[in-house]
């Protein structure tokens, strides 16, 4: 079929795409840790459609970054290591005078009553602690804009033990498969939309196609081994 995407976004496609990094990014830990560990064992090609959203995304982070705001941290990388990894993330915006993060979400939908995306909340409470050795953070705020509207929605503040009570099992499971052992579970239902245009492996790990998140709902349900090849 011909392709939807003319020169200019391809070319802007291409520029945006970032290159190799020894670190663990906090979107790929918040992601299918199988699909982390695949892309690193493996060349592969990605559909132009697959880039796109986060094309998108840093377009509208573009205009937020060009504003100058007296003493504001805009778009740095910071680096922690944790359970023998490094994770880096980028928050969009740090406010260190008002001990305030934010960062900004693209949506085809910005949520309703004051809901939260995904793992966007988690996101946030990641990036929170990257910063703390160098940044206070008492406040969280994430951003949601679509074509029509903008919505700012607080994010609550998680305890640091809590935080990483779960991000550590997640990032030892993440080093074995790394290191050589076997490769991660398949993403469970929760995070099945991965597999319906965002990865490149899809195939592999589904041969029989894609289930319903509903039907693999199910299946966690009466037996999750049976998802845990």
């Amino acid at each position: 079929p011909e392709c939807g995407f003319v020169h200019p976004i391809l070319a802007g496609i291409a520029n945006n795409i970032r290159g190799e990094m020894e670190e663990i990014t906090v979107t790929q830990l918040l992601n299918c840790l199988r699909k982390v560990v695949l892309d690193r064992r493996h060349d592969h090609y990605t559909e132009p459609q697959q880039l796109y959203y986060a094309f998108r995304g840093q377009m509208f982070h573009q205009i937020a970054a060009g504003v100058e705001l007296d003493g504001a941290v805009v778009e740095k990388r910071f680096k922690r290591e944790l359970a023998g990894i490094t994770i880096s993330g980028q928050p969009d915006l740090i406010v260190p005078h008002l001990r305030k993060l934010y960062d900004f979400k693209t949506a085809k939908k910005v949520p309703a009553k004051g809901r939260v995306y995904a793992n966007h909340g988690l996101q946030l409470n990641i990036y929170r602690w990257l910063v703390l050795p160098y940044h206070d953070i008492d406040e969280l705020e994430l951003v949601y804009m679509d074509m029509s509207e903008v919505k700012r929605v607080p994010v609550d503040v998680m305890d640091i033990p809590k935080l990483l009570a779960w991000l550590t099992p997640r990032l030892q499971k993440l080093k074995e498969s790394l290191d050589g052992h076997g490769l991660p579970p398949r993403t469970g239902s929760d995070g099945l939309w991965q597999c319906r245009g965002y990865c490149s492996f899809t195939d592999r790990c589904w041969p029989d196609g894609v289930p319903t998140s509903t039907a693999l709902k199910r299946k966690e349900e009466r037996a999750p081994a049976e998802i845990t090849p």
